[in-house]
């Protein structure tokens, strides 16, 4: 009788060659390996740092010495430790100096005490004030002031850095935008943060549209100040609105650098001059200068009266044909026949599609008055409007009209216009 063998080895199929044994212990090995690197943690897990458990004193200890540092190397190293707070302080304290920004106060409010994000950082509110000086090129209310939240990285000796500062629904003030820079010449000013709009000469444009502004109306004298953002992110939050609010404007005429200010500046939306050829860039920058340089800004003047004269400004002396100066509304004039009415407020209030239209036709509005009358006259009807006079009654006192022969007139002078354009 032969001797019977344990379970398992009696048959050679069942048995592991040499081979596929190595090869099973390297399998092992390498699933070892992989649960000890963990790779599809981030590469950037270890580096996450809590926030402490003191973190409102500290971060009200980290804000005071912010606001007592008196040199910029104080401030940079009141910022805390590493690259991103060095050159986010650094932007801060050239951007005060150009902008001649004094007497800084931060005073923390709230939040920094837990962290919002994979990577450990925090998000502080922190009320800002500081007095713009005498020859701070964003001139207005001297002492501002704005809620802004700074964004933190907790840091392992228990302290933070400063990583970059927001404002919502409000105007994120300029000196903590970024890398800012001041351009000059006769009149006109330009202040770019982060390298501004890529590709456009800002001043060049800036001293064309308040030389356009004074040609059509006699006594402007006020300097004119273009504010040129890098991102359309950064035009957002300088003016303080979301960005899907400012998405469909190419500029806006607006007070800037603060809740308390009253400083009115030209803000460009990088995301539109991309597109834009050097005259449109013009037309534009040209219509936002008429608002400033006028006033018109926080005045309750009828919408298509701001709107119809800033381009009548913008396009006083251009060459371009109608099909493309007012394309838009003679197509939609040739397809569906010339609007009813005047437009209304709410026709500038809607976004994107139809909005250039709608412009257009304010125009068209001017440039029809514009063939009877002189720009006197047209320029005392605006300013009758925006210091207040019903706009029926400075249409007749201007122009010997009616509102309805005013709508008559420019109902048959678009469908004429239309009929022109191929």
């Amino acid at each position: 009788m032969g001797t019977a063998e344990p379970d398992g080895l009696a048959d050679p199929r069942r048995r592991l060659s040499p081979n596929l044994a190595a090869g099973a212990l390297l399998v092992v090995l390498a699933v070892a390996l992989l649960l000890w690197q963990r790779p599809w943690q981030s590469s950037t897990s270890d580096d996450v740092v809590p926030v402490p458990d003191d973190a409102g004193s500290l971060l009200s200890d980290q804000f005071r010495a912010l606001s007592d540092a008196d040199t910029r190397q104080e401030f940079v190293a009141a910022a805390g430790t590493g690259t991103t707070a060095r050159t986010f302080a650094t932007d801060a304290w050239d951007a005060r100096t150009e902008l001649d920004v004094a007497e800084v106060e931060m005073r923390y409010l709230r939040g920094g005490d837990v962290s919002d994000r994979a990577d450990g950082s925090t998000l502080a509110e922190v009320a800002v004030s500081w007095r713009a000086g005498r020859d701070s090129p964003v001139t207005g209310t001297s002492v501002r002031d704005a809620t802004v939240e700074f964004r933190l990285d907790p840091r392992p000796d228990g302290t933070f850095a400063v990583r970059s500062a927001s404002a919502h629904d409000e105007p994120l003030p300029m000196w903590l935008a970024g890398r800012v820079a001041v351009e000059r010449a006769r009149g006109v000013r330009v202040i770019t943060v982060d390298g501004g709009v890529p590709d456009i000469d800002s001043l060049a444009m800036a001293r064309v549209a308040r030389d356009q502004v004074r040609e059509v109306v006699p006594g402007v004298d006020d300097d004119l100040t273009i504010v040129s953002p890098h991102t359309r992110a950064l035009a957002a939050g300088l003016t303080g609105r979301p960005p899907r609010e400012i998405a469909p404007i190419a500029a806006v005429t607006t007070t800037v650098d603060g809740r308390s200010a009253t400083a009115r500046v030209i803000v460009l939306n990088p995301s539109h001059f991309a597109t834009m050829d050097a005259r449109a860039s013009q037309v534009v920058v040209s219509h936002e200068a008429a608002h400033l340089l006028t006033q018109a800004v926080g005045t309750n003047a009828e919408a298509w009266v701001a709107e119809g004269f800033a381009d009548f400004v913008a396009l006083h002396d251009d060459t371009a044909p109608l099909s493309l100066s007012a394309g838009q509304i003679l197509r939609q004039v040739k397809e569906d026949g010339a609007p009813k009415a005047l437009p209304s407020p709410d026709d500038f209030g809607g976004g994107g599609h139809g909005l250039g239209a709608v412009y257009e036709s304010a125009w068209m509005i001017y440039r029809m008055l514009g063939e009877k009358h002189s720009d006197a006259t047209i320029v005392r009807f605006y300013r009758d409007v925006l210091a207040g006079a019903d706009v029926d009654t400075a249409v007749r006192r201007a122009f010997d009209l009616s509102i309805r022969q005013l709508t008559a007139q420019w109902r048959d002078y678009l469908t004429k216009s239309a009929s022109t354009v191929s």
